[in-house]
């Protein structure tokens, strides 16, 4: 029996079949290159939509252990690798598959409140327990101003492939659903002196520090990065919860379409370097929290000299004069502030972690050689996806991030991703003492959805659902 209050570990008995059950891409990331996101509304049909998603259980859909295997074959072979799939649900596809109340998933873990579950079973469209600042659903894109009942995710390292893929998943769907949007992504690479790294349209680093949910991970980072100050280790509670009556286990989902205006993050860092008097890769470093390599802001060493610099805590840091408190990556992982400043208890702020899987879309002619030369303020953005087994893990980040007051009254929004119509100026460290200066609203909220990573049974199940098979 696996424990979700503990990371797992694949040498327990029953790691293997554990997986199997699990859709891929949620304990630990699919790591393709390419996506595209096909978003689904159902048709009137049910028995048609019930076998369309029996089908792609059975025939795409890639579960954790098959994730797994994918990985040590494409670090044999080189790649390209295994097309990935995956399938998440609405709370409107849940009813509209003709699922009870009772058996909608809902959180299960040890801070859960009792509104917690409005979220995934009202929908990204009504505001929920907590408040953040997105724009109107009437200023969404036009796709996900209606009702989405379902996303089928699909990723590939050899883009040719997807096409095709993406061909014959939507003409497999012909009569069961209609394609609302399909959004395309794809991994965007720099060279730096360290190496070449994935990082997202502002320039800096991404993915650097994820929970991770896998025993034999965990202790692999650390071996590499340390563990002096961090441990990235995570129990599969932070992401999988229990399926209501169903015997299996899944995930929720947030999945955002970010537009990020790269032209005004760049022009505001120029005009900080300017106000503070510091070069701009050291202000870019206080607005991220990593200089644009993924070094963090905070003195941090690794055991291995290749690794990425992760082994670092506020602690060392309590004043914020090296990496601020409206800084990127400390507002959304506080890493000490929230026992410290607040005082919660740690296990409350390591539980309120997401796990990120988002991937940048959008063309960067700027970045190609004989390109043009300005940066875009439009049409570039991340297609941002996380995991959690409670929404509200990544509504505390969101509304923490486009709040004047966290961790403490009048720091400021998260300088990069905060979105607040009235936001205070910031305090930022310059070369003497300290200025104030406003960072905000550089990335857009376009449109998304709440979902739920069903698990593989409750997939396979719908074959067996009544009239499924007519």
């Amino acid at each position: 029996m696996i424990d979700l209050n503990r990371a797992l570990d694949l040498d327990d008995p029953d790691a293997g079949d554990f997986l199997a059950g699990l859709q891929g891409n949620i304990v630990k990331g699919h790591g393709r290159d390419f996506t595209a996101h096909v978003l689904v509304r159902m048709g009137e049909d049910v028995p048609a939509v019930r076998r369309w998603l029996a089908r792609l259980a059975a025939e795409r859909v890639t579960t954790a252990a098959a994730a797994r295997r994918a990985t040590r074959a494409w670090h044999d072979t080189g790649g390209p690798g295994e097309p990935f799939a995956m399938v998440v649900l609405s709370a409107s596809g849940y009813r509209h598959l003709g699922v009870p109340e009772d058996r909608i998933p809902v959180p299960d873990e040890p801070f859960a409140g009792p509104r917690d579950g409005e979220y995934f079973r009202n929908g990204m469209k009504v505001p929920g327990p907590r408040t953040f600042n997105d724009p109107p659903v009437a200023e969404w894109e036009e796709p996900y101003r209606g009702r989405i009942d379902a996303m089928v995710l699909l990723a590939d390292d050899d883009e040719h492939r997807l096409d095709a893929t993406v061909h014959d998943v939507v003409t497999e769907a012909a009569g069961a659903v209609e394609v609302v949007t399909t959004e395309r992504g794809s991994v965007l690479r720099k060279k730096f002196p360290r190496g070449t790294l994935v990082i997202e349209h502002f320039g800096y680093q991404d993915g650097v520090s994820q929970p991770l949910m896998i025993r034999q991970d965990a202790a692999e980072e650390i071996r590499r990065r340390g563990g002096t100050h961090w441990d990235p280790t995570a129990p599969l509670a932070l992401a999988l919860v229990p399926e209501p009556a169903g015997g299996g286990h899944g995930s929720f989902m947030v999945f955002r379409k970010l537009e990020q205006d790269v032209a005004a993050f760049r022009r505001a860092l120029d005009d900080l370097a300017v106000v503070a008097s510091r070069p701009v890769a050291e202000v870019g470093a206080m607005a991220v929290g990593r200089f644009e390599d993924g070094t963090p802001a905070v003195p941090t060493v690794t055991v291995d000299p290749d690794a990425d610099p992760n082994d670092f805590h506020y602690d060392q840091d309590p004043a914020g004069s090296r990496c601020p408190f409206h800084a990127h990556i400390r507002k959304t992982n506080p890493r000490g502030d929230v026992p410290r400043v607040i005082g919660a208890p740690a296990a409350f702020e390591r539980a309120r972690r997401v796990v990120r899987r988002g991937i940048t879309y959008g063309e960067r002619p700027d970045l190609v050689e004989g390109g043009v030369a300005d940066a875009p303020a439009t049409g570039v953005g991340l297609l941002f996806m996380c995991f959690q087994g409670n929404l509200d893990q990544f509504a505390i980040q969101q509304e923490g991030a486009d709040s004047n007051a966290f961790v403490r009254p009048g720091v400021g929004v998260d300088a990069v991703i905060g979105q607040n119509t009235a936001p205070a100026a910031q305090t930022w460290p310059a070369s003497t003492g300290t200025v104030a200066f406003a960072m905000a609203n550089f990335v857009r909220m376009r449109g998304g959805e709440y979902f739920f990573a069903p698990s593989m049974a409750f997939l396979r199940g719908l074959a067996d659902a009544p009239g499924a098979t007519a």
